[in-house]
């Protein structure tokens, strides 16, 4: 939406292989109900979705919403959850930008009216209402490991998340001032899957004022134990790049402590271990030994890439000393 007048909000969606029947009439169905679509815009834009058939879904279901306020695009290329994000801010015209992921769904009525209320005061420069799985699509018991694992590292009060704002920031409901963003945009270095967010955090701490509420949305999306095992793995290299980046990110984690011991174990020994963690977590009958299973070949796997990574450093050229 382009206007001279500045909008409040442009609420930003990134879409990727996902159905938004459940997201768009719930927002959509509160902006008309309490007329607010004088002070706010959607845009939603489809990530290169590999999934044709939802993208046709999708586009169906825009056309027949077809509401001023909102208009979408589909890219001819994935550009990744960091690069679409700041697509989206620079194509925003709302002083505060609204990010959900296409797989939530606002758990309260008011949900957009209580981010407008923080817009209008502009206290604060950032304000995120954190994740909850109160609402659940996908009730399979394939998918209860990643409902018990988002409940165990995600789901968090706002009293709890405000004690250290940076670490529990989560792009899948955040509202940021749009030039906060600008000069704090995502790291584009950040490709596949995971941990832009931390590091993003992490740098809009140092600058700006950040406040946790709680005005969560449910994380519909929830993959299978293979899939999660899959993404966990897939997210080594930015969780490294994540250490490089903020060390004092990684060195605050709990499992920081774990991957600085099992650094000195031998390379064939540190494979063995993840083949049989892997076979321990993907067979457990119990969410809590299959989390434990799961933190640990993930501290293997960092502990087993850092060694790569020395390993691929040139050896010290032997000293050119005097000879005895």
């Amino acid at each position: 939406m382009t206007g001279t007048s500045r909008l409040q909000m442009s609420i930003l969606i990134p879409v990727f292989n996902w159905d938004l029947s459940l997201l768009l009439p719930s927002l959509v169905s509160e902006i008309d109900q309490f007329q607010l679509g004088e002070k706010l815009e959607v845009i939603v834009i489809d990530d290169h979705s590999s999934d044709g058939s939802l993208r046709s879904r999708n586009e169906t279901l825009l056309a027949g919403l077809a509401k001023p306020y909102l208009t979408s695009s589909i890219l001819a290329r994935n550009l990744g959850r960091a690069a679409i994000r700041n697509l989206l801010a620079a194509e925003a015209s709302g002083e505060f930008l609204l990010f959900l992921d296409c797989d939530v769904l606002p758990d309260a009525p008011d949900f957009i009216r209580s981010y407008l209320s923080f817009a209008e005061s502009g206290e604060f420069d950032v304000v995120t209402g954190g994740i909850s799985y109160r609402t659940r699509i996908l009730e399979g018991r394939e998918f209860d490991y990643h409902a018990y694992l988002g409940g165990r590292k995600e789901v968090k009060a706002a009293v709890v998340r405000n004690r250290e704002p940076w670490r529990h920031i989560l792009t899948s409901n955040i509202m940021v001032r749009k030039s906060v963003f600008m000069a704090t945009p995502f790291d584009e270095r950040f490709t596949g899957y995971g941990y832009e967010d931390v590091e993003w955090g992490a740098r809009l701490a140092e600058k700006f004022k950040i406040l946790h509420v709680d005005n969560t949305a449910s994380h519909l999306g929830l993959v299978t134990k293979a899939r999660t095992c899959e993404k966990m793995c897939n997210s080594v290299s930015n969780y490294l790049l994540l250490k490089s980046l903020r060390p004092e990110a990684f060195h605050a984690s709990s499992i920081s402590k774990v991957v600085r011991l099992l650094e000195s174990v031998p390379a064939p020994l540190l494979a063995g271990m993840d083949r049989l963690l892997i076979k321990l977590f993907l067979y457990s009958g119990s969410n809590r030994l299959a989390f434990l299973f799961f933190q640990l070949d993930f501290a293997v796997l960092l502990a087993s890439a850092l060694r790569g990574r020395q390993a691929d450093l040139p050896s010290p050229k032997p000293s050119q000393g005097r000879k005895p």
